[in-house]
């Protein structure tokens, strides 16, 4: 069975989990995208056993069991992500200035052609920044813009596609709008963990748009009403 770090958001501090060899992924609760291999991980062996303690160290805000968790993982660890110095070629570049002409366009066809039939993991785009002339702290920036204007989601945290571009097609500009209670209701009718994608599917269905979604579960999610049982899924409190 595979392996699972559970980790905090550096941005939030919630806990969260991701397979073991996945270096990022994208926070439930406040949408950062987290580089998992600079984190205080602690190690599971199963999916369940992350999720259980996910959740035991949310309901905690972490504490000296987190603490122990991460102590009691770090030989293991160790062996899994072994230490590597870090080259000059992977400094962070200061994208605090203007875009230049034709970066986002690079980043584009970057994304249309790795992450637009399939989804593709953050791992997989970041290791292309370079190939394409991009900065990794400027994509996060814009994989952030994309999923918010509904062009990329996010089918697992750690992984993006893509799902249109405004300059394809022209079409009528839907409003955003809250629906924590809609979604309330719709988990309530199985009383079961839905997947994020269905929890989508079903809303865009009947014309809610997918940052109204996901702006509502991240509100859920905030306040403690869902949480996630196993990575991808929510299921009422």
């Amino acid at each position: 069975m595979r392996q699972f770090f559970v980790f905090m958001c550096p941005r939030c501090h919630h806990f969260t989990t991701a397979p073991v060899g996945q270096k990022r992924r994208r926070c439930s609760y406040c949408g950062t995208i987290i580089n998992i291999s600079k984190a205080a991980c602690a190690l599971f062996d199963s999916p369940d056993a992350a999720s259980t303690a996910v959740k035991m160290f949310n309901a905690s805000k972490g504490g000296d069991d987190f603490e122990k968790a991460v102590d009691k993982s770090k030989d293991r660890i160790r062996t899994l992500m072994p230490v590597t110095r870090i080259g000059t070629d992977e400094l962070i570049i200061s994208s605090d200035g203007p875009s230049r002409s034709g970066k986002r366009k690079r980043l584009m066809q970057l994304l249309e052609k790795e992450a637009q039939e399939n989804a593709c993991s953050l791992d997989r785009i970041e290791s292309l920044c370079k190939e394409y002339q991009l900065d990794w702290t400027w994509v996060e920036q814009q994989l952030t813009g994309l999923s918010n204007s509904g062009e990329l989601i996010f089918p697992k945290p750690w992984t993006v596609l893509l799902v249109g571009s405004p300059e394809e097609t022209q079409v009528p500009k839907i409003p955003d709008r809250d629906v924590t209670n809609e979604i309330l209701a719709f988990l309530r009718q199985g009383n079961v963990s839905l997947h994020i994608d269905k929890i989508l599917e079903h809303f865009i269905d009947v014309g809610i748009t997918t940052k109204s979604v996901e702006s509502s579960l991240e509100k859920l999610m905030r306040k403690g009403e869902v949480f996630e049982p196993q990575p991808g899924y929510l299921q009422l409190i």
